[in-house]
């Protein structure tokens, strides 16, 4: 007898864990606005340094995209100098012409830069020749 009782007190728990989950996730998608109705795409997503490039000089364009109008800014975390801002706004489009040595990391936050509402990194990539192996003969049993 008494393995039932604790059969069905797990049972209990674990029913009262599962509705506990549930009115969480209800009440999480419930009060605050979706973050993943706002989209941020970065063209391009990759600066590819050769051998002879110290640092990326491109344009950047970022691009954004929310269900419902917002207002809300660009920022690039590494340039506090560059900021654009919507105000009432579902879609947005900036384009800057940037130089840099390190991945950018581009964040669309509330207009009072409290909330980030989504980021996007723009990589850079070394081209590491020294470290390429070259193609070699396949080895031979006889050599």
């Amino acid at each position: 007898m008494p393995l039932r009782r604790a059969t069905a007190a797990r049972a209990v728990a674990c029913l009262l864990a599962l509705s506990g989950l549930c009115v969480s996730e209800l009440a999480g998608s419930a009060t605050g606005p979706a973050d993943e109705d706002i989209k941020l795409q970065i063209s391009p997503r990759i600066c590819v340094l050769t051998g002879r490039d110290r640092q990326c000089e491109i344009p950047v364009r970022a691009q954004w995209q929310a269900a419902h109008e917002e207002s809300l800014c660009l920022v690039i975390v590494a340039h506090p100098d560059v900021k654009q801002c919507w105000e009432h706004f579902s879609q947005g489009t900036y384009t800057v012409e940037l130089t840099f040595t390190d991945d950018l990391t581009f964040q669309l936050q509330d207009v009072s830069l409290q909330h980030v509402l989504a980021s996007e990194v723009l990589q850079v990539i070394r081209e590491a020749i020294r470290y390429r192996h070259k193609r070699r003969q396949p080895w031979n049993i006889f050599d």
